[in-house]
Parts: C-alpha cells; structure tokens; sequence
C-alpha cells in the first residue's frame, strides 16, 4: 500500500505567514507522519490573496520544512484547489497520474475537527469506493461555532453535485468547472477543461 496525507489549508497573511489553524494542522502531520511515515504528503491551496505572491501550499511547504527534517522529498504543492471540494478533486487527478490503481492508496486527510466531517463526505464522494480514506482533525477553540457553517457548506456541496456519480471523477470535474462558483468564472476565473487539468499535473510531475 502506499501511504499518502493530504493536509487542506486553512488561512495566512499577506506576508505569507499561516495562522494557527493551518499550523495546527501542520503539526498534527508530522506527529502522525513520525508514527508512520507517508510516501507523499500533499499539501493543497492556491494563491487565494492577491496581496501576496505565494500560493498557500508554498506558505505551508515552508512551515514544515522549516520545523522539520525529512519531508522535501516528498511534499507535493497541490496549488490548484480553491476549497474542499477542489482538494479532493485536484489531489485525485495528482494520485491518478502517479498511481495506476488507486486501492493502493491508503489515503489520509488532515483538517480541523469542526471540517472534519464534511471533509469524510467530500472525499468520500470523490474517491468513490477506493482508496479507503481516514480523516484526521486538529482541535480548535470554537470548533462548535462553526457547525450551522459546515452545514450550509454541506447542503451547497450536495446541491452543486446532485447530478454527479461518487467515483466519477469525469461527471464531478464537469460540475465543479461548470457550477462551483469558485471555479466557473463566477467568482474566480474558470478553470481548464480536466484532460488539460491533467496534462498540466503530468507536466509538473515531470519537472520535479
């Protein structure tokens, strides 16, 4: 099996400095990474503030680097997403691309506990039925604050892909570029077409 985490984002500064949500989940990577060491760890974000020149995966490649030894080689900035969904959907097309057979992947996913359960079901969604998906979540300080939140962002997540199939990553990229605010040009620029999606992440695995 091939052990893969992906840890989601959360917010940073202008200056590219990760607040203490994004670190806290950070460091829970690397606790569970020194338990059981991760072939990749994919760290997801893009570059969200138009007031500072990295991406947020950049910004958490550098928090992790610079705490610990022994993860460049295998961090993967996935610099795509614009949200959960996107994590999923993106980090899929990556493992696609290095894995011909995805129930070899043990995957582990690393959050926050109040996103925690709208990340098993986004995931879970994506994925279909392989590769089996364990959620980790950091605490929080209000964690409970959030919960009518994640819940509006549940029922939008299964309005926008009611007409999507779990595991058919084809139907669910089509929905997310042609009905997800965030990436149908509605809010943020569209987004490519997914065999161009691909080619892309081929090319910068090739470049690595």
């Amino acid at each position: 099996m091939h052990k893969v985490s992906v840890v989601l984002a959360n917010l940073m500064s202008s200056k590219g400095v990760l607040n203490n949500e994004t670190k806290a989940r950070l460091d829970l990577a690397r606790k569970l990474d020194s338990e059981s060491k991760s072939e990749i760890i994919f760290l997801c974000g893009w570059a969200y503030r138009p007031d500072c020149s990295i991406t947020i995966a950049d910004a958490m490649k550098d928090y992790l680097s610079g705490h610990s030894s022994g993860f460049e080689n295998r961090i993967v900035c996935q610099k795509f997403s614009r949200d959960t969904v996107g994590d999923a959907v993106f980090t899929c097309l990556y493992l696609l691309e290095l894995f011909e057979d995805l129930s070899s992947v043990d995957l582990h996913v690393i959050t926050s506990d109040y996103h925690a359960r709208r990340t098993k079901e986004v995931f879970t969604f994506v994925f279909g039925n392989s590769p089996f998906i364990s959620v980790h979540s950091s605490p929080t300080l209000n964690g409970n604050g959030f919960a009518s939140k994640e819940l509006d962002s549940l029922e939008a997540f299964r309005k926008t892909f009611s007409t999507s199939s779990s595991g058919d990553l084809h139907s669910i990229y089509l929905s997310l570029r042609n009905n997800h605010p965030f990436y149908n040009g509605l809010v943020h620029p569209q987004i490519e077409e997914m065999n161009e999606t691909s080619r892309h992440i081929k090319r910068l695995l090739c470049s690595s």
